[in-house]
């Protein structure tokens, strides 16, 4: 979804210069068009560490999974059971190497890999 978004603000920036190129619009009309068009798409896209560090989140599942990533070759960081944007990180390339939405929730299907990949 939020390549998507990506994708749809590159169109809107080239299109945007597009115009500008073909004499519609001044320099600053452009600049100002493609401001506006990179603002729209930065509001709209959620912001997902904040979301995934306001989780409630048990210490003893975050130290599991700080486990089963550094395990995993994902994660380098201190096993503390402490949720900062370091494992977040971790918990998201897991997530995306197994083919989960990468949102960085400790979900039950994640907790569930992860002790899968402790073993």
């Amino acid at each position: 979804m939020q390549r998507s978004k990506v994708r749809l603000a590159a169109l809107v920036f080239s299109a945007t210069f597009a115009f500008g190129a073909l004499g519609a619009c001044d320099d600053a009309d452009v600049e100002r068009r493609a401001r506006d068009a990179a603002e729209t798409m930065r509001a709209s896209i959620p912001d997902v560490h904040a979301k995934a560090l306001a989780q409630k989140a048990a210490a003893e599942d975050i130290e599991l999974a700080q486990r089963a990533l550094t395990k995993e070759k994902e994660y380098m960081g201190p096993i503390n059971g402490e949720l900062d944007r370091v494992t977040i990180n971790a918990i998201q390339a897991f997530q995306r190497r197994h083919e989960m939405r990468d949102t960085g929730i400790l979900n039950r299907r994640t907790m569930a890999r992860l002790r899968e990949a402790l073993g």
